[in-house]
């Protein structure tokens, strides 16, 4: 956290004076040769879940590019995603947040990247101003990055994309592609996770092992990240949510599911609930645990990673959104239920990290009743006779 915190004031207040110079040494580029392009080079140094709402644009630049080869910049923040994606072929891991605290390392990586001309290089960061000024510094014939207001990161880039607060993280990182004239239909934004038919035999294996057949399988995950507290509901919400859950409706299972380092809160939340509760987090690996979570009806979280990948896997979700403003960063899925705090400051959020309060209390403004309703609202519209309530 401390080390986020330098990065992001000398990212702010080096930054902007740092790109305001180099926009005026270097000069932009008016077009790209679409015909000639062979090599691409992506940014992106977080995190798991925007990696993830990138793969309509990264498949539609493969699929325009097909002969190109795709580079995809990362860090250990968000690699695990990026190794993942089928649409890049080369993948460049460096851990961006320590070039401060290790310039030296910073240079020997630079010069290293320096070697390697690209054709193309999209920036697809929304506020961090090192990919900015990495774009400067990497040699390629054409650049293409967002512009926010605020931000000062635009004036370098040779053709900007709009980053706009009013449609989803999908749309503004396809917006990057129509510089160079890609626009995905429609049917071409779905966002596909594959799993493995081993996984999914897990998960068949663990449904009957855990007398999970014909039960309306709701999944809570409290947790998200290291540095997403601001985004948590209180594990004593969760606790009473699937207490009453679980003791009104008899065929209603709860499952705990989040990293290793969430395994004690979740299983103090199992304690709380009191029955037909089970944690496994931090139990499997990730395409294990999105095999389990494919097969249930429902998971309930706030807006963090697992939000999305629940999505691509196609299980309905109910976010619970304090900070984040759900239009740009909800579940991609027509049939994601929001669940939004009334607080008169929410959302904050547009790009990520920019609190408007040290202290945000805008989660605890959300209801253990609300999310109840929504939870039966979702076992109504699914018109499932096996939901039965208790005697």
């Amino acid at each position: 956290m401390k080390r986020k915190a330098i990065y992001r004031f000398f990212d702010r207040y080096l930054g902007i004076p740092i790109l305001l110079i180099l926009s005026i040494l270097f000069k932009r580029k008016k077009r790209l040769p679409v015909e000639n392009i062979k090599n691409i080079i992506i940014i992106k140094f977080a995190a798991v879940g925007d990696v993830l709402l990138m793969v309509p644009m990264l498949r539609a630049l493969k699929k325009s590019f097909p002969d190109a080869k795709t580079t995809f910049l990362c860090s250990d923040i968000n690699y695990s995603m990026v190794k993942r994606m089928d649409y890049v072929d080369e993948i460049i891991n460096y851990n961006i947040h320590n070039a401060i605290l290790n310039p030296l390392n910073f240079f020997r990586f630079l010069r290293g990247i320096r070697k390697i001309n690209y054709d193309l290089l999209i920036d697809a960061e929304q506020w961090s101003r090192i990919n900015a000024i990495l774009t400067v510094l990497l040699k390629k014939r054409f650049s293409i990055g967002f512009k926010f207001e605020k931000q000062f990161k635009h004036y370098y880039y040779d053709a900007i994309a709009d980053y706009s607060k009013d449609k989803h993280i999908v749309e503004n990182f396809l917006s990057l592609l129509a510089p160079i004239g890609i626009h995905a239909e429609e049917n071409e934004k779905d966002i596909d996770f594959y799993l493995s038919g081993d996984v999914l035999e897990f998960a068949d294996k663990f449904w009957n092992e855990n007398n999970l057949l014909d039960k309306y399988v709701v999944c809570l995950q409290p947790g998200s990240g290291t540095s997403g507290f601001a985004r948590e509901w209180d594990d004593k919400n969760y606790a009473e949510l699937g207490r009453r859950l679980t003791s009104e409706y008899e065929n209603i299972r709860i499952l705990l599911t989040g990293l290793k380092a969430d395994f004690e809160r979740c299983e103090n939340i199992v304690k709380g609930i009191g029955k037909n509760a089970m944690n496994i987090s931090g139990l499997y690996n990730m395409d294990r645990d999105l095999a389990i979570i494919k097969k249930a009806n429902l998971m309930v979280c706030g807006n963090t990673g697992i939000l999305h990948l629940a999505a691509s896997v196609k299980t309905k979700t109910i976010g619970l959104h304090g900070p984040n403003n759900p239009i740009l960063w909800g579940a991609y899925d027509k049939n994601a239920i929001v669940v939004q705090s009334d607080i008169f400051c929410s959302p904050c959020l547009f790009l990520g990290h920019e609190f408007g309060c040290k202290h945000p209390v805008c989660m605890d403004r959300i209801l253990v009743e609300d999310v109840y309703q929504k939870v039966i609202e979702s076992i109504n519209s699914d018109n499932l006779s096996s939901i039965k309530l208790s005697a």
